[in-house]
């Protein structure tokens, strides 16, 4: 038996109005076009779908018996046909992102409540990562959407390039450097500085780019470029930072100044190479740029170096 939606709708519109020429009137098609439409169900059911007394038509006992089953198959579709629309429109579906954590002193949290303003029944999973766990985590599979700083060089995941920033010294506000428009490494010489461990990215670049200074100086390590802030501001020593650790709410505590030879840091969104981008992934990112943007902007008007890449 090979009844399709169509026909079920017709025997449901007939089954209430027991009339062909209402049916038709109803679904805005022709009187022929019904009757034919229930002479096929009949074929394919091998019962007669209704009977005449005299000027009055009625459902045979047969028909009846299946509308529960008709109303059932047809409530069905109709949830499928809603649900397969939304996925279309990504209004719903589910996404999940792995970042690591200095994206959420602020400009993911914004990112995510913007997205989920327009996009109200995606199911949302974020996590808070290490870079080493933000990869395993697109490799395997368990998150769609990854945020870590580059160089990314892992098998399995493609990486676009989004933000280019420059490292920047927070400096104690009273302390003798405080007031300089630059800080080079001649200036930090038997100084205390926080920098990040040599574990991710940020903290890799800057160890390789200044291996030599650091017997110079005394360094405090810590595996967070946000420690690292944190610490400065307590006034331990001068924090060497990359400038979205300042994207959160003002730190009086420390002044921002530009730190020469420049050591530029990327941030990049990581992707599975081998998994197709969603539109709802696509609906994310527009909103993650924005955010970023915005932070661009707020950035390069304080005087720091900071380039949306795309």
């Amino acid at each position: 038996m090979k009844l399709g939606v169509r026909q079920l709708e017709v025997i449901r519109i007939f089954a209430r109005t027991h009339s062909v020429t209402e049916t038709a009137r109803v679904l805005n098609v022709s009187q022929p076009a019904v009757s034919q439409t229930l002479r096929e169900a009949e074929m394919q059911l091998g019962f007669p779908i209704a009977v005449r007394f005299g000027n009055r038509t009625r459902l045979t006992d047969e028909a009846r018996a299946l509308m529960p089953d008709i109303e059932r198959i047809l409530a069905q579709f109709s949830s499928l046909k809603g649900r397969a629309e939304e996925l279309r429109d990504s209004r719903a579906g589910s996404l999940s992102i792995a970042s690591v954590p200095t994206l959420f002193i602020a400009l993911l949290p914004r990112a995510v409540a913007s997205f989920l303003r327009e996009h109200r029944r995606v199911q949302l999973q974020v996590g808070s990562h290490t870079a080493a766990k933000v990869l395993q985590q697109i490799r395997q599979d368990t998150a769609d959407i990854g945020l870590a700083f580059m160089p990314i060089d892992e098998i399995g995941v493609a990486v676009q390039p989004v933000l280019r920033m420059a490292v920047v010294c927070a400096v104690p506000v009273g302390h003798a450097l405080a007031g300089h428009d630059c800080i080079r490494p001649a200036d930090l010489i038997d100084e205390v500085i926080v920098v990040q461990n040599a574990h991710g990215p940020p903290g890799l670049v800057l160890r390789e780019r200044l291996e030599h200074d650091f017997s110079r100086m005394r360094v405090v390590g810590t595996n967070q470029s946000s420690a690292a802030l944190s610490m400065a501001c307590e006034g331990i020593g001068i924090a060497l930072v990359h400038p979205l650790t300042l994207s959160g709410p003002p730190r009086p505590e420390v002044v921002t100044i530009r730190f020469e030879p420049k050591i530029e840091l990327t941030l990049g969104l990581v992707y599975a190479r081998q998994k197709p981008v969603s539109r709802i992934m696509l609906h994310f990112e527009r909103h993650l740029r924005a955010s970023l943007q915005e932070f661009c902007d707020t950035a390069t008007a304080r005087g720091l170096d900071c380039e949306m890449l795309i």
